[in-house]
């Protein structure tokens, strides 16, 4: 792809080719909080008060579903549902280079809902009890209602993986890794679940922006750096974990600059490797916000870092090739994302009860 239209240079390229996602792209930033709206949910003093805030805002209709009775589990159900609502409406006539980009998004929710209906079958939790909690709105979305109903059969996390097999999903190959990765440290069922199926939407992404489908600078930009982020994560992860090196490079992203050195890395001891990916964005954000060097320390905050990583990425690609690009696109729902995912994380702490000053502590290295 060529940038070098008139003097306009990569924005006069996007402004020509896709001039009609800039407003959609402004539209969706917008709904994002600002910073003293955030900060206010962060640091208010009750549930109510965090609620109250929230209702002044673009998650009022997820807010207006729940209430102080609702199971923490809803809250994330809620405000993902409304993500979705915004990534659908952002595709709805979106040039096609970011349609394809956005819907290749989608596949996130899909695995979050494969995440639940995982962690429900290894906490024992009966199938009713699993359904409701799952996002049918992607789903139905994406037409893959009938993915949900089969995988909603399985007796147990074994039966899941052939479920996931029988029907040829992409998350099939890494959640065998994960059921490997679960007998040798059962400790680290949840964890692993929660955190390692990420490298199938990754895989998707990646590939939609390197064929020819899609040859996209500026996604390609954003899909390395989200490529990188995960793959950083996953570094300290299994670090702490101490996972087997022959299990998790099971879940590394073979690309960019810490997929292909992973494997050396993984031996390095915590302070090298910080070093070593001092440019890495997830590395830059999580010195910003520690100083400590110990993994346990360290891999708490990397939700935290994860989201205000993201945040620069979006600024920064939206200021490299402009708001009428694919990637700012892709770089803005994803910050809309992660932004609901903080701010239901924080709403669930308070219904849980924990500590206003603990609730400060964590959440308040966001800001």
């Amino acid at each position: 792809m060529s940038f070098g239209l008139g003097g306009g240079g990569r924005h006069g390229f996007y402004l020509l080719a896709m001039g009609s996602m800039a407003p959609k792209t402004h539209g969706m930033r917008a709904k994002l909080l600002p910073r003293e709206k955030l900060r206010a949910v962060v640091y208010a003093e009750t549930l109510d008060d965090a609620l109250a805030t929230l209702r002044d805002s673009s998650y009022k209709a997820a807010i207006e579903r729940l209430s102080k009775e609702s199971p923490p589990e809803e809250v994330t159900k809620e405000f993902k549902s409304l993500v979705v609502q915004d990534l659908v409406s952002l595709m709805a006539g979106s040039p096609t280079p970011a349609r394809i980009l956005l819907a290749g998004y989608l596949l996130k929710f899909e695995i979050e809902n494969i995440k639940m209906i995982a962690r429900g079958l290894y906490e024992g939790k009966e199938r009713k009890d699993i359904e409701r909690i799952l996002n049918m709105y992607v789903a139905e979305i994406m037409g893959r209602r009938y993915v949900l109903t089969y995988i909603l059969g399985a007796r147990d996390l074994e039966d899941l993986g052939n479920k996931l097999r029988e029907l040829f999903h992409p998350a099939a190959p890494i959640f065998e890794s994960i059921l490997r990765l679960v007998k040798a440290k059962p400790q680290l069922a949840l964890c692993a679940i929660d955190t390692l199926l990420d490298k199938v939407y990754l895989m998707r992404l990646y590939n939609l922006v390197t064929t020819r489908l899609i040859r996209d600078n500026s996604g390609y930009d954003v899909v390395k750096q989200l490529i990188d982020m995960y793959n950083a994560s996953l570094l300290l992860r299994a670090k702490m974990w101490n996972i087997p090196h022959d299990l998790v490079m099971d879940f590394v992203v073979p690309y960019g600059a810490v997929g292909k050195a992973f494997h050396r890395l993984y031996g390095e001891p915590i302070v090298r490797v910080v070093e070593e990916l001092a440019e890495n964005p997830l590395i830059r954000v999580i010195t910003s916000i520690t100083r400590a060097t110990e993994l346990d320390q360290i891999v708490p905050k990397l939700s935290i870092a994860m989201y205000k990583a993201v945040r620069v990425m979006a600024e920064s690609i939206a200021s490299r090739y402009g708001a009428a690009s694919p990637g700012a696109a892709l770089a803005v729902a994803c910050l809309r994302d992660m932004e609901a995912e903080l701010v239901s994380a924080v709403i669930r702490s308070f219904m849980e009860g924990v500590s206003k000053n603990v609730i400060r502590s964590h959440f308040g290295l966001a800001l």
